[in-house]
């Protein structure tokens, strides 16, 4: 699950423009540590993903929806499901 979640972060993180360094700083971790979680080397507690779920205004029930979805329906589908629904437009603002 934890390459699953990654796959999320690194999908909104990508969707919204934000590099590596903006969602670090945000967070008050290194540039190391997003690109671990992205991989699914490190795990990222539920305060950290609430974090994130701010900082990329998306409801934390949607992210870890999506990395559900991900989860069940292969890395291929799923993520396709997190594209689209990246493209329908969820609640996103710089």
């Amino acid at each position: 699950m934890k390459t699953t979640i990654g796959k999320v972060i690194k999908a909104f993180r990508k969707h919204l423009n934000y590099k590596q360094e903006y969602v670090a700083k945000k967070l008050n971790v290194t540039v190391a540590t997003i690109a671990n979680i992205e991989n699914g080397r490190v795990s990222v507690d539920i305060e950290k993903l609430y974090q994130l779920s701010l900082i990329f205004n998306i409801p934390l029930k949607d992210m870890i929806g999506l990395a559900a979805e991900i989860f069940e329906k292969g890395n291929e589908e799923g993520l396709s499901y997190a594209v689209s629904y990246l493209r329908m437009g969820c609640s996103v603002q710089h």
